[in-house]
């Protein structure tokens, strides 16, 4: 996959710097790319709050008609509810035109397959090789090109899928009244987000829900920008807080005392929940904390590691037949819902621990096993490859060496992970220990070893 500095292609999409490495034309071609591989078949298109992303959307919507595709606009929406909106449409695929976490010049295309055929690397390569010129992309006469209809239905499609899973107790939650703050960070889950809360009967403070694009924090749910929701959980006294990224497919929540409880947290709750109530294994990516690992055992159940990427989780969920899994990003996947993360469904789920143990969000958090994790993100230089040797001489006689994703070495529980975004054009390097101080020691030595 050839891309340039700022120009990441990958499992998680195409996406660059609006104007720069994202062009309309580029756009449209990797959209009929898209579409050809389809057939030329039905395909949803949404996008999330950003300011370009009317214009990345119309020039995705003009590609997937030029090669015969019958677009189905379903406006402003989060990218869970595109995989949804595929089902309810019976189309063949999706395009979610969002850049998720990166900030705000960014934007990008996520392209999203059907409930029955999952989109596979392979695929990803396919689209990525016609859209480079390589092979025929199907373009249509003036009589053959796609139609374009829209729909506003899925709010309430997206809310009654959640709400009819079995693992979403409903009248517990109703019961409970939890009072929730909520942060959009105005992105797509600014409508979405709330109209599920109330309709679970909770009692709901909105920050930062304005559906305007105009990013009021960092992108990423992450402790650092979450300082207006941890105020407001205090001064209003909530039971939780709830923050999302820009295109609501990632949750982290905050505990009752204001304090953030970490991204990888929002996964362990809702694993140790839907397991209490459905066995079956669990599916996570090599990044994701040892604790959803340990959830799974406590429970009896088997799990399994996938390489970073939610299509390369969902792959593997679907042949293991998971029930639930995820990213450590805040990224919750349950296939019965739909094979994508979802902090909808990621919401649904936490306060359903919550009202049913009726016990506050930081006792429940408190007694399920516990990493600490170390992250830290580089420019790429030098020769990674040689970069990632020197990685593994240092500490692969130490422990186990998985080699899928970059390198990641296991320790007795204890893990380092050095590899290259599918996202950003950075490299990730991280470490889980079962104290903060040894987790900080062993991304320094992982930093050294590497040479940064």
């Amino acid at each position: 996959m050839p891309e340039t500095s700022e120009l990441k292609r990958s499992v998680s999409g195409v996406r660059g710097i609006v104007g720069d490495t994202l062009t309309p034309e580029l756009v449209a071609r990797h959209a009929a790319a898209f579409g050809s591989l389809l057939s030329g078949d039905k395909v949803v298109v949404a996008s999330d709050t950003r300011p370009t992303g009317p214009m990345i959307k119309e020039a995705a919507i003009s590609g997937l008609q030029s090669v015969g595709c019958d677009v189905i606009d379903i406006g402003i929406a989060p990218t869970p509810t595109v995989p949804l909106a595929v089902t309810h449409f019976k189309a063949a695929g999706g395009i979610a035109v969002t850049a998720s976490h990166n900030p705000i010049e960014w934007n990008a295309l996520k392209f999203i397959g059907s409930a029955t055929q999952l989109l596979s690397p392979t695929l990803f390569d396919r689209i990525y090789y016609l859209a480079d010129g390589n092979g025929r992309i199907a373009y249509r006469g003036w009589d053959k090109i796609g139609s374009r209809t829209s729909s506003l239905a899925m709010l309430n499609v997206h809310i009654r899928r959640v709400l009819s899973l079995k693992q979403v107790a409903t009248r517990a939650v109703a019961r409970r009244k939890p009072k929730v703050v909520l942060d959009a960070v105005n992105g797509a889950g600014s409508v979405y987000a709330p109209a599920l809360l109330r309709k679970l009967a909770c009692r709901v403070v909105e920050i930062h829900c304005r559906p305007d694009g105009r990013f009021p924090r960092g992108t990423e749910p992450l402790p650092e920008n979450l300082k207006d929701l941890c105020a407001a959980v205090v001064s209003h006294r909530a039971d939780i807080g709830f923050a999302l990224d820009p295109d609501a497919d990632r949750l982290a929540v905050v505990d009752e005392q204001g304090k953030p409880l970490g991204e990888e947290r929002t996964l362990v709750l809702a694993t140790e929940w839907v397991l209490s109530r459905t066995p079956g294994p669990v599916v996570i990516n090599l990044s994701t904390t040892q604790a959803v690992l340990d959830v799974a055992k406590s429970h009896k159940q088997r799990g399994y590691t996938a390489k970073v990427g939610e299509a390369n989780v969902a792959a593997m969920m679907k042949s293991k037949r998971a029930v639930i899994g995820g990213e450590g990003n805040g990224g919750v996947i349950m296939p019965s819902l739909h094979p994508g993360r979802d902090a909808m469904l990621g919401m649904a789920l936490v306060l359903s621990y919550l009202s049913h143990a009726d016990q506050p969000i930081s006792q429940l958090s408190a007694g399920l096993p516990m990493y600490y994790a170390a992250k830290t993100r580089k420019a790429p230089s030098g020769d990674w490859q040689d970069r990632l040797n020197r990685f593994a001489d240092h500490f692969g006689t130490r422990g186990q060496i998985d080699t899928r994703d970059g390198i990641k070495v296991t320790m007795d529980g204890e893990s380092v992970h050095a590899r290259a975004s599918n996202t950003e054009p950075i490299i990730r390097i991280s470490a889980e220990a079962r104290t903060h101080k040894h987790a900080r020691e062993l991304l320094s030595a992982a930093q050294k070893s590497l040479g940064y």
